[in-house]
């Protein structure tokens, strides 16, 4: 089992590899006409703003900002994600990739 300490990276590492293959600038647009963003690819219907009223912004921030190789926004919003009821169910990639799997391999070498 993976301890407390080393399963958040863990699952970062497995999300952010199989939504945009590492890549934090990711940007792909859904046929809704709604946006996924960044590294985690969040999506725009529900958790950021791109300037479409009527959305709810969950994490209260432009989309934009999820595009930034600096992590920090997109970290602080899929926190938020995962704290609502569906959790890391949310992810496609990570009920379908993620989820059940031991994911220890992604760190191997790694010193936490």
């Amino acid at each position: 089992m993976v301890s407390a300490l080393r399963g958040a990276p863990l699952i970062r590492v497995c999300l952010a590899y199989f939504t945009s293959g590492f890549n934090a600038a990711a940007l792909d647009y859904e046929a809704d006409g709604s946006t996924n963003n960044g590294i985690f690819q969040i999506n725009s219907r529900r958790w950021c703003s791109n300037l479409t009223p009527n959305v709810p912004n969950v994490c209260r921030m432009y989309c934009s900002d999820l595009l930034n190789p600096n992590l920090k926004d997109t970290v602080i919003c899929a926190m938020k994600i995962t704290q609502e009821p569906q959790g890391l169910g949310y992810w496609e990639a990570w009920r379908h990739h993620c989820q059940g799997k031991d994911l220890t391999e992604w760190v191997d070498g790694c010193d936490f």
